[in-house]
């Protein structure tokens, strides 16, 4: 019978039956197509702190800091904040951060220890270890010259000191210092951005006093737990006469007890852990409107050869 002339009821049946016919049909050929981008797509990797632009660069976002960005990128703040040409740990969102640099090569000159270089290049003491291929036990040789792994920012060697020439017949190692006067800096700078949590003595979180032991404690000085004890050690110093390394004392509640520490730094600021600004950071000393009022002295824990170096 022609469509035509079919009753009213079949014809409204039989245009039902062809639509769905019509549509599992083309369900049956795209699911193919479904199944092969599902299976393709990659898995999604957890984000690491800020945006990422491509391996080597970052984008600031809220609720960054120098401090969580350096952790999640293998990195110091220090090494951070150097590969940035940056003098603060403060960021802006939507600033851009480089996390990764060329790799590059140092030589080792006179009085130089592993401390000190792994810590001018922001590394660990095993990290540089193990990009050398190098055991727990060994003592540098000057004009030794040693791979800084690509993760810390490239330093020019000093131009002041050539690599000494190799020996014709094997020679014994000369040993480094344990350390030196510059050491204490760069463990200083290494922990700006850590958090302030009062009571804190670790690289989790420091209280004012806990940095000083942090900063001092790997060159041998015995510091005393609490601010108020630190500023009975050592030698009294003059403000005028204050040098890179020194300690400052300040009252921060008004009663004109030592309740707070710092490290002088020289050109007129300290580095701190500071419980307003709830991290290790670097404050203005002479003029500032609060620190200023509140500065009650200073005193001297490095033995003279580290501040001679200091200065």
């Amino acid at each position: 019978m022609p469509a035509s002339t079919l009753p009213a009821s079949r014809l409204s049946a039989f245009v039902r039956a062809a639509v769905v016919f019509s549509t599992l049909s083309l369900s049956a050929s795209l699911a193919p197509a479904l199944a092969t981008a599902s299976t393709s797509a990659s898995p999604v990797s957890p984000a690491l702190p800020g945006s990422a632009l491509s391996g080597a660069a970052v984008t600031v976002q809220k609720g960054d800091t120098a401090y969580s960005l350096a952790r999640a990128h293998g990195l110091t703040v220090e090494a951070l904040l150097a590969m940035n040409g940056l003098s603060t740990p403060d960021l802006q969102v939507g600033q851009v951060l480089r996390v990764r640099a060329a790799a590059a090569s140092h030589t080792v000159q006179p009085k130089e220890t592993l401390y000190g270089i792994s810590r001018r290049y922001g590394l660990s003491i095993e990290a540089l270890l193990t990009a050398n291929n190098l055991p727990p036990t060994t003592v540098l040789e000057i004009g030794q010259v040693l791979q800084i792994p690509a993760a810390a920012p490239a330093v020019a060697p000093s131009p002041l000191a050539a690599p000494a020439p190799t020996p014709a017949a094997p020679a014994p190692a000369r040993p480094a210092e344990t350390a030196t006067g510059d050491d204490w800096r760069s463990t200083a700078m290494a922990l700006l951005g850590v958090p302030y949590v009062y009571g804190g003595t670790s690289r989790s979180g420091l209280d004012c006093s806990g940095f000083v032991l942090q900063v001092f404690a790997p060159l041998g000085v015995n510091l005393p737990r609490t601010s108020a004890a630190q500023a009975r050690v050592g030698q009294p110093v003059a403000l005028e006469d204050l040098q890179a390394g020194d300690l400052v004392f300040f009252d921060t509640v008004g009663r004109g007890e030592v309740t707070h520490v710092g490290i002088y730094l020289g050109e007129g600021q300290f580095v701190n852990a500071n419980s307003y600004r709830k991290q290790v950071t670097i404050d203005r000393l002479h003029g500032d409107p609060y620190w200023a009022p509140k500065l009650l002295g200073a005193r001297r824990v490095l033995p003279p050869v580290m501040y001679g170096s200091a200065r």
